[in-house]
């Protein structure tokens, strides 16, 4: 009776993760934007962004600041996106190593609906950009 009750539990596993070969629409579509938070490491530019209103976004981007670059946030549509922190965290290095770089951690939440675009840039100062980022925000109910 185990051995019944196993081979049932495994073929229903199974069926379970063959996909729906009648679907033809991206799986994610539905799903866009839904989830309250979402997290993009070092996205690329021009990425764009779907949120709900109340929905959080965080932005994770490699940055040393022992070379003296830094990202900073340059333009923010505070109407529709609050940034509600900027942190930098060091990676793990062995002991001695100097100027190991890290990671900024962006956190902003989605205010309101509507479209705008978030800019950030890699520099040391104005005059001395190294890279710049932007990112096309969606705010959609």
């Amino acid at each position: 009776m185990k051995h019944i009750f196993a081979l049932a539990l495994g073929a229903g596993l199974l069926a379970a993760c063959i996909p729906d070969i009648m679907n033809t629409e991206p799986e994610v579509r539905g799903l866009e934007g839904a989830a309250p938070v979402q997290t993009f490491t070092d996205p690329a530019n021009g990425t764009d962004i779907t949120l709900r209103p109340g929905g959080k976004l965080n932005l994770k981007l490699e940055s040393n600041p022992t070379t003296g670059y830094f990202w900073y946030l340059k333009d923010i549509d505070a109407s529709q996106i609050d940034q509600l922190s900027d942190d930098y965290f060091a990676d793990p290095a062995p002991e001695g190593l100097v100027g190991s770089g890290g990671h900024q951690m962006f956190v902003f939440e989605a205010l309101s609906t509507g479209k705008s675009k978030l800019k950030l840039s890699y520099e040391r100062s104005p005059q001395d950009v190294a890279e710049t980022l932007t990112l096309n925000i969606k705010v959609r109910e």
